[in-house]
């Protein structure tokens, strides 16, 4: 926000000397604070940022790789807990990327409400 309040102080600083710089001028403030007021819409209302192909693909990467270290080591109680730590390891992982993902609802979520305030006298 503190680069659109930037922008919008060196747009205004300008003098403009015709009628026709005026209007461009009018113009180009109205659209910079259009540009500013989609970008903050974008950020609060965009959907799900992680693809589900990346999703599936990496889940199945992960079970590849799992399945290849028991194919390869004796059972034994030492190696099942080791792989039972990876697998939560790498649970929990997704679930970070999946929740951190999504600022605006899930476990750990950042209040919407600022931002919505931001938009509104932008709207006027």
């Amino acid at each position: 926000m503190a680069e659109q309040s930037g922008f919008n102080l060196q747009i205004q600083q300008l003098s403009p000397q015709t009628d026709a710089h005026r209007s461009l001028h009018a113009r180009i403030i109205q659209i910079a604070t259009e540009i500013w007021r989609t970008r903050l819409l974008l950020f609060t209302e965009r959907g799900g940022a992680i693809p589900m192909p990346f999703l599936v693909v990496l889940v199945f990467w992960l079970t590849i790789i799992f399945v290849s270290f028991t194919l390869f080591a004796q059972p034994s109680p030492m190696v099942i807990g080791e792989l039972i730590v990876f697998a939560v390891s790498a649970t929990g992982a997704i679930y970070l990327i999946l929740e951190l993902s999504e600022p605006f609802g899930g476990l750990m979520q950042i209040p919407s409400q600022p931002l919505r305030n931001a938009l509104m006298p932008l709207g006027e």
